[in-house]
């Protein structure tokens, strides 16, 4: 299997620098997911590449973006290994491939809240289809009329799930979880319970999951607020891989 090829193939080579990252020195691939706590893994990922390296005391809170060009990047990307040596690297077996889901119905809306309703950039993707959906031109579409089942049925009318924005782009694609063989697939709804296991897989003492959530919804708890029943049979039709592979339970989480 050539790992680096496929993945390139599917996600363009953009799309897949930005979401996979390399330890060399904790020997490692992570491959983020948005709205999936990536900026908190990310985070704490660079303290432990600098764990014995002095560096000053405000360093930290002076790079607080984890989401920063490849040049500024702290881990290595895959067009700095190229093909040859990414494909060792996952087919070596003491390199831990690993990636974080979650659970598709917060996730969804997750992805509303944060880029549609607070207007990010990221909502443009989301936009042209409501636009089409409603027959109006595109900049009669403001963030704040489109409801969260609005939301859903524009994902629902994409012809193919590629073409969204990484926020609310199906997990098991995203993560080409169909191409790389996972050492370990966690879940953010346990991530704090489940740090020690991680850190055992990385060969590390600790990690702290606790900071980095600038981007935070609380859509964990908002869900009886936002979902009726057909925005949840949505939901499960455009995520059906991602309750299947990961093994999410298709009813509402209470």
């Amino acid at each position: 299997m050539f790992y680096y090829q496929s993945c390139n193939e599917r996600l363009g080579p953009q799309q897949m620098n930005y979401q996979f990252s390399v330890s060399l020195k904790n020997k490692y691939i992570f491959c983020e997911v948005a709205k999936s706590g990536c900026s908190t893994i990310k985070r704490e990922l660079w303290r432990q590449e600098l764990a014995d390296v002095p560096m000053p005391p405000d360093f930290y809170e002076r790079h607080r973006n984890p989401h920063v060009a490849f040049a500024h990047h702290l881990l290595v990307k895959p067009f700095q290994l190229g093909p040859a040596l990414f494909n060792d690297m996952v087919r070596d077996p003491g390199v831990v491939k690993w990636t974080l889901v979650r659970n598709p119905f917060s996730r969804a809306l997750s992805g509303y809240l944060d880029k549609v309703v607070r207007n990010e950039p990221q909502f443009l993707n989301i936009k042209r289809q409501i636009a089409q959906n409603r027959d109006t031109p595109l900049d009669s579409v403001d963030h704040s009329t489109v409801t969260f089942e609005e939301f859903c049925l524009a994902l629902c009318a994409f012809e193919k799930p590629m073409q969204f924005d990484p926020h609310w782009r199906p997990q098991y694609l995203h993560t080409c979880s169909d191409i790389l063989p996972y050492t370990y697939t966690g879940r953010l709804e346990t991530l704090h319970r489940s740090e020690e296991e991680i850190a055992r897989l990385l060969g590390l003492q600790k990690m702290d999951f606790t900071k980095g959530r600038d981007h935070a919804t609380g859509a964990d708890g908002k869900i009886e607020e936002y979902y009726s029943d057909h925005s949840a049979d949505l939901i499960r039709k455009v995520y059906n891989l991602d309750f299947e592979k990961f093994g999410y339970s298709r009813d509402l989480p209470v």
